[in-house]
């Protein structure tokens, strides 16, 4: 019997761990996920901020990107750092994930605590703490981590066992991208040095095509294009074993460019943020019919002056790097009806300026609001009830950030 990529009993008895002041959102005289079930959000004891994971929207997500790399012959590495939640990311191995994704090692120390057996870590690991905790960590567990110069190669060489090397991804990367090394030539210069380094192993090649690409438009779908390509003449040129790129914006482009791999190659596929999605960035992005599963709601606490309102919501609640919380309904005195011109217009840290130019709201009102970029997102909530089509909570999801 195949070992399981995650413990599922270890992440099953987070649902035992009491709950208390340290969870925002969540009912004062709430102490158990138990407690919660069958409370309806927000208005059963629900203090305003709380952050809502919508179940069927979430099952959706998660459902349609198995299905899609299962079609595809892609192996899935979703990318944990979006939600750092195990919950979620047992319900991403029941579903056939290959290994789990992570950008750091604290990240991958999360993981390794409720078991899990294969993680990439899709970043440079250099600092010394960092390398000798890979480097132990093979005797237990696949830990790969990514290299893109010789450098980066010196600092992982002779720290591993012999025979328990540290496996290795190349990074290729283009002029004006991230990291990564600049072209294939110099990529293939890495991949001869990891060769030749002691207690290393070449596992691969490995890209981020989001960096390339910005939008739908023919010029960033040209731009990502390219890099793929760039990538897969990599894999030929040094005859990896698998080749692996991210996956959330353009995973069409992705399965495209992989669809003609030889050698045997192992395509891997590394999307993060589809599970929760978006209303704004994503949502403009994907080639899927995905839907939104984080919402927020928050109350109007003040109507100053005409036209201007303010919700309790504020920086520390709510993802607002790229774009801002967009306004979706009111709530009010159990009736909710659409938000009709309702606007987001700044953010402080705990408020939010709401632009009401035909007085929609008043004191009191619930609004609930859809959000840009789930990757910073997660990470402003250490629980997050999981609600069915009616606003009532069915499970609750914990976050290890």
């Amino acid at each position: 019997m195949t070992e399981p990529l995650i413990d599922y009993d270890a992440v099953d008895r987070l649902r035992a761990e009491p709950l208390d002041w340290r969870y925002k959102g969540l009912p004062p005289d709430v102490t158990s996920v138990e407690d919660l079930i069958g409370r309806r959000v927000p208005v059963d004891g629900f203090p305003a901020p709380v952050a809502v994971l919508d179940g069927p929207a979430m099952t959706g997500n998660l459902d349609r990107y198995a299905a899609f790399c299962a079609e595809r012959g892609l192996s899935f590495a979703p990318h944990v750092k979006t939600t750092m939640a195990p919950a979620l990311a047992a319900e991403q191995a029941r579903r056939g994930a290959w290994a789990f994704t992570v950008a750091n090692v604290a990240q991958a120390r999360v993981l390794r605590a409720f078991g899990a057996r294969r993680l990439l870590i899709a970043h440079g690991v250099v600092d010394a703490a960092s390398v000798s905790w890979v480097a132990a960590q093979q005797e237990h567990a696949e830990i790969y981590c990514w290299v893109d110069s010789p450098a980066a190669v010196a600092a992982l060489e002779g720290r591993a066992a012999p025979d328990r090397p540290v496996p290795v991804f190349v990074e290729l990367g283009l002029p004006g991208g991230r990291t990564g090394a600049r072209g294939v030539s110099a990529a293939a210069e890495v991949a001869r040095a990891v060769e030749k380094a002691s207690g290393l192993r070449l596992a691969g090649v490995a890209g981020y095509e989001g960096s390339y690409g910005h939008d739908r438009s023919a010029g960033s779908v040209s731009s990502v294009r390219r890099h793929l390509d760039e990538l897969v003449r990599l894999a030929d040129a040094v005859d990896a074993e698998a080749v692996t790129a991210g996956g959330s914006a353009y995973p069409d482009l992705v399965a495209e460019a992989f669809a003609g791999l030889g050698g045997g190659r192992r395509p891997v596929l590394r999307s993060g943020a589809y599970v929760a999605h978006d209303d704004v960035h994503y949502a403009g992005l994907s080639p899927f019919p995905l839907r939104p599963a984080l919402r927020v709601w928050a109350t109007v606490v003040s109507t100053p002056e005409p036209g201007l309102a303010f919700l309790n919501l504020g920086k520390r609640d709510v993802s607002y790097d790229l774009d801002l919380p967009v306004p979706l309904a009111v709530l009010r005195a159990g009736e909710r009806r659409p938000a009709e011109r309702l606007t987001v217009t700044g953010l402080n840290d705990q408020h939010a300026y709401l632009s009401d130019p035909d007085g929609e709201v008043e004191v009191g009102d619930w609004v609930v609001c859809g959000i840009s970029h789930p990757c910073t997102m997660f990470e402003r909530w250490r629980a997050l009830p999981v609600v069915d089509a009616d606003d009532r909570v069915t499970d609750l999801v914990r976050t290890f950030f």
